[in-house]
């Protein structure tokens, strides 16, 4: 299938963006049951895992889902050269099948290890896979906007799924009846994904080399290219100082402002609001702006959020700053996603992504040890407004970057 011409349409609004295009609308559906799928998975594993194995048995899932995606670049190779649809379908396929057998065994803890570590590597296959086919299936003037609905059903990993996991892992059947309806969600991915074209990847025969030599050839790629590799550089810190946010969140709405677990659930709540509503108005309001542009503004609004969160005193102040910074979360992660797809050729975008997807999780993985030092040696107060300011100081050094970008 040929990409499309950048001037070949003329924009169109959201409705349009999906109805008229149904091969776009097959990969956002996909994309958000899986998402969901996902939520659901970490609840219901939550649930299992918690009360059985305690908090060493949790931190050992964590450590196993996040290990794989480190392996961004070479997860890149895979969506650079195969097609995307047989890519994802069978990244899907495998994964009901995984999730199907933890939900008919509920193994033991070693056995639940390896099988969260091999979602985790199916997740990191599948993620680039997908975010390379958006400048394949829309014009180049939608992007953003189309970036900002195909966003919009990760945020639902963070909304819908942890709340529907709790609901299934309440019902008879427990943490059984949440991992199969998880399982039937991959299968049903797997289904919409059908309605995909078969993109040929923009390979030539003689590029095709080892996987190794391929993973090596999109680092140096990044490092060739300086706006590509400040970019991936300045993505690190952003998310390292932006999900300090997890952690310090629930100390601070318990101590510093005495709101009580309900208060730490509306907060929390008003973060992922904030990101389905800016993703929203995104998809509608995002064509036109340089996603440059873009991301400058979130980064100022999710910095500002967490400045403003550590500087309040009333629950009200806390879920409105919240709101904020979980909107330019999201806008950030539209932006990231545009400025990529408008500066990388195709035959590189695959391990561009797969090399962005594990700078976001070493700045995850940071913040956890970062937000739990901070919160221990200066307070949650402190940690917030430390973190905001971190944001801004990131984008200053990006400022060159942002300067140079192509129109």
């Amino acid at each position: 299938m040929a990409e499309p011409s950048p001037t070949s349409a003329t924009p169109v609004s959201r409705a349009r963006l999906l109805a008229g295009n149904p091969a776009f609308r097959s990969l956002c559906a996909s994309r958000a049951v899986s998402f969901v799928g996902d939520g659901i998975t970490t609840t219901a594993l939550v649930l299992l895992v918690a009360p059985r194995d305690g908090p060493a048995g949790m931190g050992l899932l964590l450590v196993a889902n996040a290990l794989p995606r480190l392996g961004g670049p070479l997860a890149g190779v895979l969506a650079d050269r195969v097609p995307a649809r047989r890519l994802m379908v069978r990244c899907e396929l495998a994964s009901a099948l995984v999730i199907g057998l933890t939900a008919s065994t509920l193994p033991s803890l070693p056995v639940l290890t390896a099988l969260v570590a091999v979602l985790g590597i199916l997740a990191t296959i599948r993620n680039p896979a997908g975010r390379s086919l958006v400048p394949v299936l829309v014009d180049a003037a939608d992007r953003a906007p189309a970036n900002a609905l195909f966003g919009l059903g990760r945020t639902l990993t963070l909304t819908a799924g942890p709340g529907l996991g709790g609901l299934l892992g309440a019902a008879p059947g427990g943490a059984h009846t949440a991992l199969a309806v998880d399982a039937a969600t991959f299968l049903a991915s797997a289904l919409l994904l059908r309605g995909l074209p078969a993109i040929v990847p923009a390979r030539a025969p003689g590029a095709i080399t080892g996987v190794w030599a391929e993973a090596g050839g999109g680092v140096r790629y990044v490092v060739a290219n300086r706006q590509i590799l400040l970019l991936v550089l300045g993505l690190f810190p952003l998310v390292a100082f932006a999900a300090v946010d997890n952690v310090a969140l629930v100390f601070f709405t318990g101590d510093a402002i005495h709101a009580g677990p309900a208060g730490y659930g509306v907060a929390a709540g008003a973060f992922g609001a904030g990101m389905v509503l800016a993703s929203l108005a995104c998809s509608r309001l995002a064509r036109g702006h340089r996603p440059i542009v873009l991301l400058v503004l979130a980064v100022v609004a999710t910095g500002a959020g967490m400045v403003v969160t550590g500087l309040a005193s009333l629950l009200a102040v806390v879920v409105a700053a919240q709101l904020v910074a979980g909107a330019g979360n999201a806008v950030e992660n539209i932006a990231y996603d545009t400025v990529v797809q408008d500066l990388v050729p195709r035959p590189f975008l695959g391990r561009v992504f797969g090399t962005i997807g594990t700078a976001a999780q070493l700045g995850a993985a940071s913040a956890s040890v970062l937000g739990s030092f901070l919160v221990g040696m200066v307070g949650a107060r402190a940690t917030f407004v430390l973190a905001g300011t971190g944001m801004f100081l990131v984008l200053v050094l990006l400022v060159r970057t942002i300067a140079r970008q192509p129109r």
